[in-house]
């Protein structure tokens, strides 16, 4: 039986969540507080993402997007998610995340308070017609003429036309990606690309545009459906909150590992990341492979394992620098934005 927990949608300002807040609790949300921040929240099953059918998933990404999107539609457009899937086991955890995160929120806060994305598909209008189009070029034609000269005609010939096919497609999926990218840069902060769907997709990006510069990204976009208006069709998503640049994660970090990773790396206590990095140079060059030949299996496991005890240490020197309380007995949370 699954243990009850609570989900972390995302996290508002107090007084924006004020303006919602009957709204949201028809949704079945409500939030936790902490200073001036207000996580949203609801009660849910403890459930481990990497044991959910893909359609479990797909249920449980569309009502994340929801929620977080019906929040924002609402009222409340300065909202920071969080990733999917975040459930800790009660109330007082949410609130340590708030107090370890509440620089990094609050720092988020004043960068999206002024941006919006925008996600920008495109999809060709006849993809058959197009690979009928490529396989007709000179180059696919002399492989095809080449390949007719021989005696014989195996699997390998077709797979190398079918090479040659894709490289022509990626060559204008390519080009429709970076005319797209020259068109739209002027008018955003950042951009990035999704996976596509398949080679029929040749773009499926996020774009994050100022406020004051909407109305020219989406007359933009519109220049480039008609530019293209007998190749492909355009559609945009937005505006939504900034999931591809701004989602938050929340690692818990173990005490123990912590006094582990002290001991490999050989110090019980550190005043700065300095400190700790001249500590790892020191074991480090004691165990790097390309300086001990000698046992280089050992020393190959070793050095990871220092490596490992250096990231640890580098993740609670964050937690330390994100609270403003002494946290050393609670648990640690390091919360940071999603790369």
């Amino acid at each position: 039986m699954n243990k009850q927990g609570i989900y972390i949608y995302g996290f508002v300002p107090n007084d924006c969540f004020e303006k919602i807040r009957s709204t949201v609790l028809k949704s079945g949300l409500y939030s936790i507080e902490y200073g001036d921040v207000s996580a949203v929240v609801s009660d849910t099953r403890d459930e481990k993402l990497e044991y959910m059918d893909r359609e479990t998933l797909a249920h449980r990404l569309v009502d994340h997007q929801q929620k977080i999107e019906g929040i924002m539609s609402g009222g409340c457009s300065k909202i920071i998610p969080m990733q999917l899937g975040t459930i800790v086991s009660s109330g007082n955890d949410v609130i340590k995340i708030l107090k370890n995160g509440q620089t990094v929120i609050k720092e988020t806060f004043e960068i999206i308070d002024d941006v919006e994305e925008f996600d920008v598909v495109a999809v060709w209008n006849n993809f058959p017609d197009l690979i009928g189009k490529i396989s007709d070029t000179s180059q696919v034609r002399l492989l095809r003429e080449e390949i007719a000269k021989k005696n014989s005609y195996d699997q390998a010939d077709s797979i190398n036309i079918g090479k040659l096919i894709k490289q022509k497609i990626d060559e204008k999926n390519n080009k429709v990606n970076l005319d797209v990218a020259n068109s739209l840069q002027p008018f955003c902060l950042d951009a990035k690309k999704h996976e596509t769907m398949n080679d029929e997709m040749p773009l499926n990006s996020a774009f994050l545009v100022h406020k004051k510069s909407i109305n020219f990204f989406m007359e933009t976009v519109d220049n480039l459906d008609s530019k293209y208006a007998d190749q492909l069709n355009f559609k945009i998503v937005g505006p939504l909150p900034c999931y591809s640049f701004y989602t938050l994660e929340c690692k818990t970090l173990n005490k123990e590992d912590i006094e582990n990773a002290k001991k490999v790396l050989g110090i019980d206590s550190y005043k700065s990341e300095l400190d700790l990095k001249k500590a790892y140079r020191l074991k480090a060059g004691l165990t790097h492979p390309d300086k001990n030949s000698d046992s280089a299996a050992d020393n190959s496991e070793g050095f990871i394992s220092i490596n490992n005890a250096y990231k640890i240490l580098l993740e609670y020197s964050a937690v330390i620098k994100q609270s403003y309380e002494n946290i050393s007995n609670e648990p640690l949370y390091l919360v940071k934005i999603k790369k």
